[in-house]
């Protein structure tokens, strides 16, 4: 059969208070542990965040800096894609207007240099004859 025990009302009483020290005592270190956890918590996350924003602000730099050297490339193929039809249209105009080009300017400015060697060299001939 079951043992029938007797508990006193004081003895209730004082267990009872006895549990509700201990569960304050847990529930203050709960909260401190909790706290502590939080704060904690806290931090890494801004740590995490911080380490996060810094690695972006990188990866954005490099691909900013990409784009611009894409960018200066093309820049590039572009002008000189432009000077040479812009080259090639003068040429056409040029043409059509009958004009003398740079390189008919140059021969004729050579033979020039020619004709006068050559008058001159017939002057002081024709002195020496004289």
């Amino acid at each position: 059969m079951a043992e029938k025990t007797t508990i006193s009302l004081r003895d209730l009483r004082a267990s009872v208070k006895r549990m509700q020290t201990e569960g304050e005592k847990l529930v203050t270190r709960i909260r401190r542990d909790a706290r502590t956890l939080a704060t904690k918590s806290r931090r890494e996350v801004v740590s995490t965040l911080v380490t996060d924003a810094r690695k972006l602000q990188a990866d954005l730099r490099k691909r900013a800096e990409r784009a611009i050297k894409d960018l200066e490339e093309q820049r590039s193929r572009i002008i000189a894609t432009l000077e040479e039809q812009v080259s090639q249209l003068v040429e056409v105009i040029v043409k059509r207007l009958n004009v003398a080009t740079k390189d008919d300017i140059a021969t004729l400015r050579r033979r020039i240099t020619d004709l006068e060697h050559r008058i001159e060299q017939l002057a002081k001939a024709q002195e020496k004859a004289a």
